[in-house]
């Protein structure tokens, strides 16, 4: 995955590459049980967005949810190359 000398290379980059390459391989369960993980970890984070109260740094959550999508779809195509043994 080529990338500019400008540009930075964030995981959900990295994940979801190496999910599209089939470098990362994961069985239907496994990979079913990380993205509800994660989806979870979604709804979390927009929940403290959404508080108030919430005194945290904001911008960096908000990197975060917009990075947690890719690792969803790198879980999800990961079990395109999974062969059984």
């Amino acid at each position: 995955m080529p990338v500019s000398q400008d540009q930075e290379l964030f995981a959900g980059d990295v994940l979801l590459g190496l999910a599209q390459n089939g470098r990362l391989v994961l069985d239907a369960d496994e990979a079913e049980a990380r993205v509800a993980e994660l989806r979870r970890t979604l709804a979390y984070g927009y929940a403290l967005l959404a508080d108030p109260d919430y005194t945290g740094p904001e911008g960096r959550l908000r990197e975060l949810l917009d990075e947690l999508p890719k690792y969803v779809e790198a879980f999800q195509q990961a079990t395109k190359f999974f062969t059984p043994r």
